[in-house]
């Protein structure tokens, strides 16, 4: 089916949804998530002017596609990132903390009140602080349990469509050692205004178990505790 611009997409437990632009821009909606589009293409139709993502709530891939880096930008309620040729994973806690799990090339993110962080480094996770900075995990165990619960696609990619799936060899479990990450000064993108246009996307849904979402700023069993 076709998406337009300003379309919202949600999935339910068990829902996951994945799309394929004309760009070749791709992404993957886990369970219980909700994500908003603001795209806007050039005259050619293959690439975009701008390419705004929300989202708003779950799991999600992101892999870049065609389009000038520049023309992406991506918010969730407490950061936002700017991509360069980028395939990463990210978690969005509603109204509480954001979580990014870096899979190929760099990516920035900032956090609403301050400060960003920028990577190349596989596998590096980040995450906003309750201050609405951007931190990374306090150990091992912090960083297993945020992929445990909150990154689906890294604990299995059986669902996901080929063009989906991506090297994630070191990502999971103790085989992903937690790194020190650099300070980025530069400034947090802004998304453009939503527009209504249309932009074709195949779309393909299949299920896929929910993640618990629970960790903590230290190793915690409270549920909805965000990574430090």
């Amino acid at each position: 089916m076709e998406v337009a611009s300003g379309d919202s997409i949600s999935t339910d437990s068990r829902g996951v949804v994945q799309l394929i632009f004309v760009d070749e821009t791709k992404i993957a909606i886990g369970p219980n998530a909700k994500m908003a589009l603001d795209v806007t293409m050039l005259r050619n139709k293959k690439k975009a002017k701008n390419f705004a993502v929300q989202a708003l709530g779950g799991s999600f891939r992101f892999i870049s596609g065609n389009s000038r880096k520049r023309a992406y930008s991506i918010q969730t309620p407490t950061a936002t990132m700017a991509v360069r040729g980028t395939i990463f994973d990210m978690w969005v806690v509603p109204g509480t903390q954001s979580s990014m799990l870096v899979l190929e090339g760099t990516v920035q993110m900032c956090g609403l009140k301050g400060g960003c962080r920028s990577t190349g480094r596989q596998c590096s996770l980040f995450a906003t602080s309750q201050k609405g900075k951007v931190g990374r995990p306090a150990d091992q165990a912090q960083y297993d349990e945020a992929v445990k619960n909150g990154f689906p696609f890294i604990q299995s990619q059986e669902r996901l469509l080929s063009p989906l799936r991506v090297n994630i060899e070191g990502c999971a479990g103790e085989s992903a050692p937690v790194q020190p990450i650099e300070k980025s000064d530069a400034p947090e993108p802004r998304p453009a205004p939503p527009q209504r246009q249309a932009v074709k996307a195949s779309v393909a849904s299949a299920p896929v178990e929910a993640p618990s979402i629970e960790g903590g700023a230290a190793p915690d069993t409270k549920p909805n505790r965000p990574v430090n």
